[in-house]
């Protein structure tokens, strides 16, 4: 068995979500897609795949290759350069038994190497081109309330049934093909959601038959072959990993950045239950909200205060499911007045074009990509962002209905 797993996914979630933009947000591990050949394990049906490879051989970490994909800045006609986060490369991959996790990334254009550490309660990534290192505490994991804050472990092929069955609900998900990746036995299988709303056409996942390791992670737009962004592992060990791994630091002439929620608003000050509803939040809101009934022919489906004095922010959201639109409207800071003139150097320098188009008057910054869209401006003293699984056009559309 390998509680590997178990101790470490969600950490692992979140360092390879600090490299794949919520790549990991499938929730497990990923796969190739390829099936049968030498070197693949029996057919079984999915459930009995899972539960047979979670209950495998004990493991206590594992070192890998691996090489990583982002077409989301390619895909959308922006110049990618040479940074290995945003164009992709390859490089190393460290997890331990007791959820530690680094990950270093280099690209072939010579662009500067990333690297993302996740040990204890902390996360950082160091980005060489920037000289920059990007920090937070983690949140502690909520333990289950079954058996004492333990989950059964390892599944049952029933406990899995009734996961697959749950999912089956939102999603269709094919059965266990075999297949082998980095050389190693494994079972793949392909997550498509039901719901026709936003770009995200689905996700493979691919996982060690022997010990359910991942091997590989895979999300594509919808009606695309290959994948916008992936991870994959070219070679695998499995075996203790020595602490000195992870004890790295970034360089000491590194400029920190400190993404942490330390400078919230602590919970004595939040509010114990959200403020939801247009009158409630139009009333608590320290500016003007701006809240139509309707946005790029979507309803107003729901409007939510979060934060608390000079912090607080309105998410309002338009439509239901993957194909829904969410604006979050804020006080402007005495940044979101004006491009960032630093940031606009930054991103020259890593080669990137950051699209801008007009929107009521404003100058609106616009990320466009296959997977969802985001448009953000100022106006008159409040900062707009616009977010979904949706096309530029109809995200611009959106924004110019506020």
């Amino acid at each position: 068995m390998i509680s590997f797993i178990r101790r470490s996914s969600s950490k692992t979630l979140v360092a390879l979500s600090g490299a794949l933009v919520a790549l990991v947000a499938v929730g497990a591990v990923a796969a190739s897609g390829a099936g049968g050949g030498a070197g693949t394990p029996p057919a079984k049906p999915l459930a009995e795949a899972i539960a047979s490879s979670l209950d495998g051989q004990e493991i206590e970490g594992l070192s890998a290759r691996v090489t990583f994909t982002n077409e989301m800045l390619e895909s959308a006609g922006m110049v990618k350069g040479a940074d290995p986060l945003m164009g992709g490369g390859s490089g190393r991959l460290w997890a331990s038994n007791n959820g530690d996790v680094r990950i270093e990334l280099q690209s072939e254009a010579g662009g500067g190497d990333v690297q993302i550490v996740a040990r204890g309660d902390q996360l950082w990534l160091y980005h060489a081109a920037a000289n920059t290192v990007y920090r937070t505490t983690m949140e502690p994991e909520e333990k289950s309330a079954k058996k004492g804050g333990e989950e059964e472990w390892p599944p049952s092929v029933a406990a899995v049934s009734r996961m697959l069955k749950q999912l089956g609900s939102e999603a269709v998900v094919s059965g266990a093909i075999p297949s082998n990746v980095a050389g190693k036995p494994a079972y793949s299988t392909r997550i498509e959601p039901k719901d026709q709303g936003g770009l995200i056409g689905g996700a493979d996942v691919t996982w060690d038959a022997s010990n359910g390791a991942p091997l590989r992670v895979a999300i594509f737009a919808r009606g695309e072959n290959d994948p916008t962004l992936a991870i994959e592992t070219t070679e695998v060990s499995f075996g203790a990993v020595d602490d000195a791994v992870f004890a790295i630091q970034p360089p000491a002439s590194a400029k920190v950045e400190n993404m942490s929620a330390a400078n919230e608003p602590s919970a004595a000050d939040k509010p114990k239950q959200p403020i939801t509803g247009l009158s409630a939040a139009r009333a608590a809101a320290p500016f003007e909200l701006s809240a139509p009934a309707e946005l790029a022919g979507l309803p107003r489906s729901e409007v939510m205060l979060v934060g608390s004095g000079d912090k607080k922010s309105v998410t309002i959201t338009y439509g239901e499911g993957l194909g829904a639109i969410t604006v979050i409207e804020s006080a402007a800071s005495g940044k979101d007045q004006a491009p960032s003139l630093g940031a606009s150097e930054q991103a020259e320098r890593d080669g990137i074009e950051i699209p801008t188009a007009k929107v009521a008057g404003a100058e609106a910054t616009v990320f466009g990509t296959p997977l969802g869209s985001l448009v953000s401006f100022t106006r008159d003293g409040v900062r707009y962002v616009v977010i979904g699984s949706v096309t530029e056009q109809d995200a611009l559309t959106a924004a110019r209905g506020l």
